[in-house]
């Protein structure tokens, strides 16, 4: 099993970070192959708009420190996404890695029955950490589950903790990890 962490908080140790830490800790200790990339620590840009990834390559033309993670995404069986969610948003960093994804779209992807590059059976899990109360941001659950679904991922699930300010070690944030932590024992036990 191998699974990609893709932690788009500049806090290694925030909210988010740590719920993301809690599954891909338990994924190892049941023999998956974890890597874990800290988009705060990258050298990256965001999308050119080039259209190059659909008009003449399969893939993002920039290469930069995240072509790696791309490379990864592609590889994995398991990809964690993880984001606090800053001013009714993703981060800056997550924001701009994810807009990198679009190269994982063939062209014309809303008319094909097969639209994206990433092979089948994915897992996915987004992680989203807020400071308001639950019923706030749903739509950023919505906008990102629309394209995992495109990008075939077999199963989705989002984690979202909520009313955590800053970092916390809070009841919600410790119920969000064992969350985690039984997601990745269902989808790594082998």
């Amino acid at each position: 099993m191998n699974v990609v962490a893709v932690l788009g908080s500049p806090q290694k140790k925030g909210n988010s970070s740590s719920i993301a830490t809690a599954f891909t800790r338990k994924a190892q200790s049941l023999g998956a192959k974890v890597s874990t990339h800290y988009l705060n620590e990258m050298r990256y840009r965001g999308c050119q708009g080039c259209m190059a990834c659909k008009e003449k390559l399969e893939h993002c033309v920039l290469k930069d420190d995240l072509t790696q993670v791309l490379d990864a995404v592609h590889e994995a069986d398991v990809v964690v996404m993880a984001s606090p969610i800053y001013y009714h948003g993703v981060s800056g960093q997550f924001k701009t890695y994810f807009d990198r994804t679009y190269s994982f779209l063939k062209p014309n992807f809303f008319s094909r029955p097969d639209p994206c590059r990433l092979s089948e059976g994915k897992k996915g899990l987004v992680v989203f950490s807020q400071g308001r109360e639950e019923n706030a941001h749903r739509n950023v659950v919505k906008q990102y589950d629309y394209f995992l679904e495109k990008y075939g991922f077999e199963e989705r699930r989002f984690i979202r903790a909520v009313r955590l300010p800053g970092s916390s070690s809070s009841a919600e944030r410790k119920r969000c990890e064992e969350e985690a932590s039984v997601l990745a024992r269902q989808w790594c036990a082998q």
